[in-house]
């Protein structure tokens, strides 16, 4: 009998390759799926203009109030910090519209809901590390669509999400007010709104399409793995919203039904200003790859920023920016997510906050 020859090491590497490949293949594409059959409000237009202008509230005779929750990863701690301590001014009002995007869209559902909901805004953006939201994809990450998977933070999601909570965004909206999280749809490259409530008040599997959405205004392309999105075209890749739109205002939000004010409340997750805050002693690949990749999203976000503005004053509404002061840095990393340093941003979003709005504040400035 004879016995075969003993593999090369050249062949046992790619026999090892093979298998690797073999084992992945069977991963590669089991990522989240959303069905869009309802909730998809606006695929949007290159030019960032609403395709469909969907029934707005209407509340005669008293301000509406529009907020807009913008992206900023870890610095949405100040965020945060900035409604928790509107809430304890006793000035805060029911807000008529919602908009969030990245982690923006995380904190949207809360402060949609109000203030019974700030205790979990205070939990979530000072006490989540960030295992708690991703985790390595390892070897995965080869044929897989990011370094990180998000099943973490669905599974977070899914905690502080309950049936409950559904039903009162379905309520509200059922009321006339609107929640809003934007995506990226990174398949036709175009920004895509979802109308949250209309989506909370869907049936079926209404939960899994509301978090669905929520994980995938937060994936950032090519470090987060994408949600997959089934609509009348098929299947699209959607990640982070603020690729496209870091400030979440449309036009039709800013539609005027009656002679009463609007208000358009813009908090932003980061600076807002055109130069750096803090002087950066880089000089290698990935300390200089990180800052330019931090001074793009500065710079996007200052000019989203400006555009929102000119929106609202051209609507006639009535402009207010709360931003992380540039004396306060910025988080040294947004995708890492340290206790401490949430903590931080937390209280400095406190103190904003309570300058802006408590008893020293301008009062003709809040009506």
């Amino acid at each position: 009998m004879t016995r075969s020859a003993a593999p090369t090491p050249r062949r046992r590497a790619k026999l090892a390759a093979l298998g690797l490949a073999l084992l992945l293949s069977g991963c590669a594409d089991a990522g989240l799926v959303v069905d869009a059959s309802g909730g998809m409000l606006t695929t949007g237009r290159v030019d960032g203009s609403s395709a469909v202008a969907p029934n707005l509230p209407r509340r005669a005779g008293s301000p509406r109030h529009i907020l807009v929750l913008t992206s900023g990863g870890a610095d949405g701690a100040f965020g945060a910090g900035v409604i928790t301590a509107w809430t304890a001014s006793g000035r805060r009002p029911q807000f008529d519209i919602v908009s969030g995007t990245s982690t923006g869209a995380l904190q949207a559902t809360a402060a949609f809901l109000g203030p019974d909901y700030d205790a979990l805004l205070e939990r979530i953006y000072t006490s989540t590390r960030t295992r708690d939201i991703f985790r390595s994809n390892g070897v995965k990450t080869l044929l897989g669509t990011g370094l990180y998977d998000p099943a973490p933070l669905r599974r977070l999601l899914e905690e502080v999400i309950d049936e409950t909570t559904l039903d009162a965004v379905a309520a509200a909206h059922a009321a006339g007010r609107r929640l809003y999280v934007t995506t990226t749809d990174m398949t036709a490259g175009r920004s895509v709104l979802w109308d949250m409530g209309a989506i909370a008040s869907g049936q079926g599997n209404r939960k899994s399409a509301f978090l669905g959405v929520l994980v995938a205004s937060a994936a950032v392309p090519g470090l987060v793995e994408p949600v997959y999105v089934r609509d009348q075209e098929g299947r699209a890749v959607h990640s982070d919203g603020g690729v496209k739109t870091p400030v979440p205002l449309e036009a039709f939000m800013l539609k005027q039904r009656s002679a009463a004010p609007t208000h358009v409340w813009v908090i932003a997750n980061g600076h807002v200003s055109r130069d750096a805050a803090l002087r950066s002693e880089a000089q290698h690949v990935l300390g200089l790859a990180r800052r330019g990749i931090t001074q793009l999203i500065r710079q996007l976000l200052y000019t989203s920023v400006q555009d929102a503005e000119a929106k609202a004053r051209r609507a006639g509404a009535r402009f207010h920016l709360v931003a992380l002061p540039t004396s306060v840095p910025e988080a040294v990393n947004p995708l890492d997510f340290r206790p401490e340093e949430l903590r931080g941003l937390y209280e400095t979003g406190r103190a904003t906050g309570q300058l802006r709005f408590g008893s020293l504040a301008d009062e003709a400035a809040l009506q």
